[in-house]
This record gives structure tokens, sequence and C-alpha cells, in this order.
């Protein structure tokens, strides 16, 4: 009677275990169908999540990349800046040793007692005239790179990087413009010391 006892309610165990496996599978609406599809779901956005951040990733590494290209367009202006600096800087030590030569020269003809000769002393005076043209021309430039490095520090603070590469060529534009007239200068003023 015991084993009896024992097959029946292993048998019946077995019934209500396999009744309620099938009452669970998928489709049903069971709880566990319900939990399936709640865990789907949050898998769905836990994916959609992580696509978004790789989205961001890549494109704030495309925007750092762009702001360290541009920083570093911005280096090589302000380097080409320095270097036109320095080279005007060497034509206007260059232009003061032509002058101080011709006033030299002049001096010694002056202590001398030579007398310059009339056509000389009317090219000297139309070259001297020639200079202070291009000296009013360097003057109309003179103060318009310190207003632009103004204007450059509140793009700093802005960071209006496009702005910035603007500025630099403006400057860049003025410094060359500047070589160019001192550059003039010199030419003139070694014509003038080679009439002496």
């Amino acid at each position: 009677m015991k084993k009896i006892t024992v097959t029946v309610l292993a048998l019946m165990l077995t019934l209500v275990t396999s009744t309620s496996v099938f009452a669970a599978t998928p489709g049903d609406g069971s709880k566990l169908d319900k939990r399936i599809v709640k865990l789907e779901e949050k898998q769905q956005k836990i994916e959609e999540i992580k696509a978004r951040n790789l989205e961001k990733q890549s494109k704030l590494a495309t925007k750092k990349e762009g702001f360290e290209g541009f920083k570093l367009d911005l280096a090589e202006h302000r380097q080409e800046v320095l270097e036109n600096r320095e080279n005007n800087l060497g034509v206007v030590e260059l232009n003061n040793q032509l002058r101080l030569t011709l006033a030299q020269k002049l001096e010694a003809l002056k202590d001398s007692g030579s007398v310059i000769p009339e056509e000389t002393t009317t090219q000297l005076k139309a070259y001297k005239a020639q200079i202070a043209e291009l000296a009013n021309s360097l003057k109309d430039t003179k103060g318009k790179i310190k207003g632009i490095k103004e204007e450059y520090k509140g793009l700093i603070k802005e960071e209006d990087y496009a702005a910035m590469d603007t500025a630099f060529a403006e400057i860049a534009s003025i410094q060359t413009n500047r070589l160019d007239i001192l550059n003039q200068i010199n030419s003139i003023l070694e014509e003038m010391n080679n009439l002496l």
C-alpha cells in the first residue's frame, strides 16, 4: 500500500509540475511570459542607451580632434605671426643701419667741405619725399595689430576659434604689408647711399 501511495503521489506531482510548466510557456499571458517581455524590452533599452553613448563618444572624439586640429592651426598661425614680426624687426634694423650710414656720409661730406652736386641734391630730396610717403603708409598701419590683439583676448574667452583664425590672418596681412613698405624704404635708402 505504501508503494502504491508513493507511486500515486509521484504521478500526481509529475502531472502538477508538467501542468505548471505548460502553463508558463510563452505566449499564453503567464507571469513568466510577461517577465520575459519586460526583460527583452529592458535589454532593448540598454542596447539603445549603449548605442547613444557610443555615438556621443564618437562625436566628442571628433569634436576633440577638430579642436586639437584647430589648436594646431592656431599655433601655426601664431608661429607665422612671430616669424613675420622677427622678419620685420630685421628689416627695421637694416633700415636704421642704412640711415646711420647715410647720415655719417653726409656728415663726412660736410666736415670735408665738399659740395654735393645740384642734381644729386635734387635726387636725394626726391628719395626723401618717397620715404616720407612710405613712412606715412607705415603710420596708417600703426596700432592695427594691437587692436586686433585686444579683440583676440575676447575671442579666447568666447572660444571663437574661427574668429581667432581670421584675426591671425589679418595680423599676418598687416605684417606682410609693413614688410613690403619697409623693404621699399630700404631700397631707396640704398640708392641714396649709392649717390654719395
